[in-house]
């Protein structure tokens, strides 16, 4: 092989999850380290000088240390719950990109899909030229939260939010809009030519009540996607236009290197 590879589901984010988890296990060796450093230091001061430590100096170095513990452990916990974030993230991506496998293996459906598309400051989580046009994948995992003893896992679409047990959003339907007018301009200036490009928001693991007849992006759970994809319509694309869009996607996401 002298290509590189395109990227997986989720590339990006398995990168930021390894490079974090590094970060986080140097930090908790960081703290106690330095603790021991500080009071290894002290007793040998104290052993050269032949005398005991003075209340000073120790109510200082008890005051150091403490700061050391506190910002240590502060720093540790915020870094591993960040590492859940993102593994949380990461799963989601995972799902949304097994299920979209689904769809394009069948030869009747000629789709193209790719993963983890870079752009400037952002990554689209999952791109899919087909027939009804380009769509523009975009995954948000949330934790669902336990009313009653029970788990909640019914999202209620309204009035162009995502209404949660708990919470609201729009952020999401905001971005996945933003997302799908820059792959559009994009694309346009690549091919020359005006390419349709849809959005569709995918919510793994919950229940979507939708209660507005139209909805842009399209929302979707990650167990609907496979049924309810070939049924979205950006617009209508020929076997030779989804060759030329697939081209100018692969220039993007063929970067990974091989191994060996």
């Amino acid at each position: 092989m002298t290509a590189d590879l395109l990227r997986p589901a989720g590339h990006t984010l398995q990168q930021q999850i390894q490079d974090l988890q590094i970060d986080l296990f140097s930090q908790m060796l960081f703290t106690p380290l330095t603790m021991m450093m500080i009071g290894f230091y002290l007793l040998l001061q104290s052993y050269i000088d032949k005398r005991a430590m003075s209340t000073t100096v120790m109510l200082i170095s008890g005051v150091v240390m403490l700061g050391l513990f506190i910002y240590g452990t502060t720093k540790t916990y915020k870094m591993a719950n960040k590492v859940q974030h993102l593994k949380l993230g990461y799963s989601c991506e995972l799902a949304v990109g097994q299920e979209l496998d689904q769809i394009v293996r069948p030869q009747q459906h000629p789709y193209r899909v790719y993963h983890d598309i870079p752009f400037d400051g952002f990554n689209i989580d999952h791109l899919i030229i087909c027939p009804n046009g380009v769509f523009v994948i975009e995954t948000k995992g949330r934790s669902k939260p336990i009313n009653n003893g029970e788990k909640q896992f019914k999202v209620r679409v309204e009035n162009d939010a995502l209404h949660f047990p708990n919470h609201v959003e729009k952020a999401p339907l905001e971005q996945v809009r933003r997302n799908v007018t820059t792959v559009r301009n994009w694309l346009n200036s690549a091919t020359g030519t005006e390419v349709p490009v849809g959005g569709v928001l995918v919510l793994p693991g919950w229940f979507v009540d939708l209660r507005q007849k139209i909805t842009f992006p399209y929302i979707v759970s990650a167990a609907a996607l496979p049924k309810q994809l070939p049924q979205f319509k950006a617009g209508s694309l020929e076997l030779a236009q989804i060759q030329a869009i697939a081209h100018q996607v692969e220039q993007k996401v063929r970067d990974v290197a091989k191994a060996g």
